[in-house]
């Protein structure tokens, strides 16, 4: 339901739960940017990328700031 309050153009919805699980869809990505409603589970999702060996990860923190950033 908060993916649905708001979002960003292109974001895929991984719940922090499923990050774990769905590392594969992370792959080969140039750059990761996370965010979520609050910045809090964006920070988590953050952790658990960069300990899985992820390293171009970037808190956006709040979907409205990534939002914002995006459309200048």
């Amino acid at each position: 339901s908060e993916f649905l309050d708001g979002s960003v153009k292109g974001a895929v919805n991984i719940p922090l739960d499923e990050v774990q699980r769905q590392l594969s869809k992370f792959k080969d990505k140039q750059n990761i940017v996370v965010f979520c409603r609050s910045g809090s589970r964006s920070s988590q999702a953050k952790s658990i990328l960069e300990s899985n060996g992820f390293q171009n990860v970037i808190n956006g923190g709040t979907w409205e700031n990534v939002n914002s950033i995006a459309n200048e």
